[in-house]
């Protein structure tokens, strides 16, 4: 079965919604894909009110990227935080960490990349058939700690049909120059019966990345992950349960600083257990019963040098559960109703004791979506959630903050602090067919978020970020109030994407950095001269500030002239965020302005495409950040999908991608460790991807 095929399937087979859209091959300009993710019932990026983006996977296949972040940094809105090659998160409009739901299946990533930008996420692109990106506030069926947005992988792992040949599978393999890096995955599914099954595995190790400047290598910056899954289905009429059960382990080294300086390097492995099942009730006022839920056990340790001393471990078991209802009309709406619960147990050891001691989290909420037609042209998309969240850990409170002093002359654990918050949240948008395949989408949404763990209850080093984090048990909800507007076109020779958003904070939480450095205790912390200060840790207080931020996405495609070797086109694409506190000065690590363009050339077998895409330097920087000068990466593709007798057309897929051509200097500002770590230089990498 061809993914078309797998992706119609389950479109339809788990929204019940038999549409299908085509998929973007290039520059992720404006094309009407099924988003299963935004919505309870499956839509058209179009019928949606919330910016969305949805990546097949021939989009993965060709963007390439060790983690979420680097797959997604090229998306208009989006970049990613490349602390190190294994540990890249996504950033959506300067939002990051517990602002981003990563979730694969639609359960959580249950890991600890949410805690610290050193921490990488145990959900590897190799293993993805999908990506769903949304941007905002989210879709409310997720929670409040979604508040920046929701990135979503989908794949096969618990089928929801069989494949329609009986036998289905991919195999994919990629070799990539600036790390002579090596990568494959293998997929396989197949049905017998009432039984569908799915299997998938994958493997990659890279060497430490060359680099523009002397030396010519970036020092440890090495990294190696393995995973592999398993999982089934017993299908039924109009429904199906399943699960699944996967295992993800990676070894990746923290370049840049003491951290490179002592060969620390980050081994975490996650094994996790994922139920999901679906039923349709033909003739009844609930007309779909859904439920997802999950469990996962999860640690990593920080070692240092080649002795493997561990001076970190963090253990994280969560468990996770969502029931939703989908009904039939009341009145002019239909939606769904749901429940989610989720609970979290934190354990750290060593330094990570000292960062944060055993803490708990657990959360019950309720949820609505519902949405009407107010005309022929213009539908409306409502939302609402509720929940109650429970938070417990050992913290310690700062006696006082005035910008030249920060201390906490209390014990390292203090006392159990337990605190409960009960965010509510709503949302109301609506969207208008405006004509010639245009629609125009609004988005008004009031979010609370309850602070999360390490907000809360930091107290001490991390050495991986070199950063002594001092949270507070007496941080207030965070709440947003957000606009978007949105304009698509996803049909002919003309496509766009647009999108505009403005969002008003009420006690933004963010990471001060207050100018000053401690060593490993809080006596050591602003005082001169002090024992261990040497050390020099970074201090980092989290404190709240009410905060405004407002910015513009945009993408664009133009198939302009038809020639006899195929279509010549062209694609540009825009963004831009601002984020500024309201008592004055800007919130740090905010991605820069980007712009770029591309021309392409595309046929049946052919697909070719030079761009560029400029950084811009930034200088709209808060207290003790520093600038970060701009730069443009030129890169180059081209994709060659032969017509071969007993295969389906364009299931062999052979690519050589280039990146960095110019082999100039790159450094992320939002990244922590800008300074010290400069992105890969030129590279080229080339895969062959075949579907049988």
């Amino acid at each position: 079965m061809s993914y078309v095929s797998f992706t119609r399937l389950m479109a339809s087979s788990a929204m019940g919604v038999a549409v299908l859209s085509a998929t973007s091959s290039f520059a992720y300009a404006a094309v009407d894909q099924i988003s299963v993710t935004a919505s309870p019932r499956a839509k058209l990026s179009s019928e949606l009110a919330t910016p969305v983006t949805v990546l097949s996977r021939e989009d993965i296949v060709r963007q390439g990227g060790a983690t979420l972040g680097e797959l997604l940094s090229q998306l208009p809105g989006v970049a990613d935080s490349s602390f190190a090659r294994g540990a890249s998160r996504p950033i959506i409009r300067g939002l990051d960490n517990v602002r981003v739901r990563l979730q694969e299946n639609g359960v959580g990533a249950h890991d600890v990349s949410d805690l610290s930008e050193d921490h990488g996420a145990p959900i590897d692109p190799l293993a993805a058939q999908r990506v769903e990106i949304i941007r905002g506030p989210a879709t409310l069926r997720y929670g409040s700690q979604a508040i920046g947005g929701v990135v979503s992988v989908l794949n096969n792992r618990i089928p929801s049909a069989s494949p329609e040949d009986g036998m289905s599978g991919e195999v994919y393999g990629a070799y990539t120059s600036v790390d002579e890096s090596f990568e494959t995955s293998a997929l396989l599914d197949f049905g017998v019966e009432q039984f569908a099954g799915h299997i998938d595995a994958f493997y990659r190790d890279a060497d430490d990345y060359d680099i523009p400047e002397t030396p010519d290598t970036q020092a440890n910056s090495h990294n190696e992950s393995t995973g592999f899954a398993a999982g089934g289905s017993f299908l039924f009429d109009q429904g199906y349960i399943g699960g699944s059960i996967s295992y993800f382990e990676s070894e990746y080294g923290i370049p840049g600083g003491e951290a490179a300086a002592e060969d620390v390097f980050i081994d975490l492995e996650q094994t996790k257990v994922t139920v999901k099942g679906e039923k349709t009730i033909a003739g009844s006022f609930i007309e779909t019963v859904r439920v997802d839920a999950g469990y996962s056990d999860y640690t990593h340790d920080e070692v240092i040098g080649a002795d493997g001393v561990i001076g970190s471990t963090f253990d994280n078991e969560e468990w996770e559960s969502r029931l939703e209802l989908l009904h039939g009309n009341i009145g002019p709406f239909t939606g769904a109703l749901g429940v989610h619960y989720g609970k979290r147990e934190l354990q750290g050891s060593g330094e990570a004791g000292e960062l944060i001691a055993p803490a708990e989290r657990e959360s019950l909420a309720v949820f609505l979506f519902e949405e009407t037609d107010l005309s022929e042209t213009v539908t409306l998309q409502m939302a609402g959630r509720i929940e109650h969240v429970e938070e417990k850990g050992f913290g310690v409170t700062p006696p006082s903050f005035d910008g030249s002093l920060l201390m906490a002359e209390i014990d390292t654990y203090g006392a159990q602090r337990s605190v409960d918050f009960t965010p509510v949240s709503a949302s109301l948008g609506t969207v208008w067919d405006v004509g010639n395949n245009i629609t125009l989408g609004t988005t008004l949404q009031y979010v609370e978020r309850a602070p999360d763990l390490l907000e809360l209850f930091a107290k001490g080093p991390h050495e991986s970020t070199e950063t002594f984090e001092i949270g507070n048990p007496d941080l207030d909800k965070e709440k947003a109030v957000s606009l978007d507007v949105t304009l698509k076109r996803n049909e002919g020779p003309v496509t766009f994407d647009l999108a505009a958003f403005y969002t008003s904070y009420e006690g933004y939480i963010f990471k001060n950095f207050t100018g000053l450095v401690c060593g490993e205790e809080f006596d050591t912390c602003g005082i001169d001269g002090a024992p261990g200060v040497e050390d020099e840790l970074t201090q980092i207080a989290y404190t709240q500030a009410d905060a405004d931020f407002y910015g513009f996405e945009a993408s664009a495609k133009w198939d302009a002239v038809e020639t006899d070797q195929g279509t010549i086109g062209f694609d540009a694409r825009f963004d831009v965020v601002k984020a500024a506190f309201d008592s004055g000065g800007d919130v740090p690590r905010i991605t820069p302005m980007r712009y770029g363009a591309g021309v392409y050339l595309k046929s049946d077998s052919l697909f070719a495409r030079l761009s560029a895409l400029r950084v811009a330097k930034q200088d709209d920087v808060a207290v003790n950040e520093t600038e970060t000068k701009g730069y443009t990466d030129l890169r180059a593709e081209i994709t060659y999908t032969p017509d071969l007798p007993n295969l389906d057309k364009g299931a062999l897929e052979i690519g050589l991608i280039g990146r960095n051509l110019l082999d100039k200097d790159h450094r992320n500002h939002v990244s922590f460790k800008k300074d010290d770590v400069l992105l890969p230089g030129a590279s080229a990498r080339v895969f062959v991807k075949l579907r049988f």
